[in-house]
């Protein structure tokens, strides 16, 4: 039995890109997208500025001043902690933010500070503002 060969110079291998699966992938990509693209583009109705405004709402705030004797005062009126806690706790209760405005005096003492913040804390108090009040 004879082989025959084939031709040498026609046995070289064929380099062939096999694009089938590229295409089904493509395809399948142009899928989803035509199918995602009305979903993410919906319109989302904002409020905007003009007719139908909503206005802010003004907190309820809190004066709260340290003397440098210890004392603390609510709305210049002495309070003790209880009763600021009190006062915050009613507050916090409403409808309106509470906004907490602290004002040391210059010399007052650190620990009746951090009373007042960690009141503030345990009521989720977040608008706390500090003002160091100047001496005279």
């Amino acid at each position: 039995m004879s082989f025959a060969r084939a031709n040498p110079l026609r046995s070289s291998p064929l380099a062939e890109i096999n694009i089938t699966p590229l295409v089904d992938v493509l395809l399948t990509v142009l899928i989803i997208f035509m199918i995602t693209a009305p979903i993410v583009t919906k319109k989302i109705p904002l409020p905007l500025l003009g007719g139908d405004t909503v206005k802010p709402v003004e907190p309820h705030v809190l004066g709260v001043t340290i003397t440098d004797a210890g004392e603390i005062l609510l709305n210049e009126l002495p309070t003790s902690v209880a009763e600021l806690e009190m006062h915050v706790r009613i507050a916090a209760a409403g409808s309106a933010p509470v906004r907490l405005d602290i004002r040391p005096q210059a010399h007052s003492e650190y620990a009746a500070l951090v009373d007042v913040l960690a009141l503030a804390t345990r009521h989720a108090v977040t608008d706390v503002r500090v003002e160091a009040l100047r001496e005279p």
